[in-house]
């Protein structure tokens, strides 16, 4: 008696082009996520911070450069034209709060008038932007 011998079946190759999709889709999703800066002042070195919870940054921002130089907008402006901005954005909506985006190397009697300035005009919630310690 013959036995009749079994037939293999070939498993088609496996399709890797939909893996290679999906690997450079997220690749490209992390270069575009990790390009986003919440402002664009490269010369602003942030404190670093220890806690676990930042403030998060707003579209209420004044830059504090080390040498004293205040960015609201990418536009340079004096101490009154802050405190008038200050009082700008209070009267709009004073609960909502400022981020003060500040270089570590600011002199910190400067930042605490800046501070108290948001204060006086009206912001009753003023952030303090920095980065966690390495």
């Amino acid at each position: 008696m013959r036995l009749r011998a079994a037939q293999i079946k070939k498993q088609p190759a496996e399709n890797m082009i939909p893996l290679i999709n999906i690997v450079f889709l997220i690749l490209i999703f992390f270069l575009v996520a990790s390009a986003l800066r919440p402002f664009g002042d490269r010369e602003v070195r942030l404190a670093e911070m220890t806690e676990a919870q930042a403030p998060g940054a707003g579209n209420r921002m004044a830059v504090l450069r080390q040498d004293g130089s205040i960015y609201v907008g990418g536009i340079r402006i004096g101490e009154s034209e802050l405190q008038s901005q200050f009082a700008s954005w209070a009267r709009q909506d004073g609960n909502r709060g400022v981020t003060l985006v500040a270089d570590r190397d600011m002199d910190a009697a400067a930042l605490i008038s800046i501070v108290t300035q948001a204060n006086a005009a009206g912001v009753r919630d003023v952030k303090l932007l920095t980065r966690k310690a390495r």
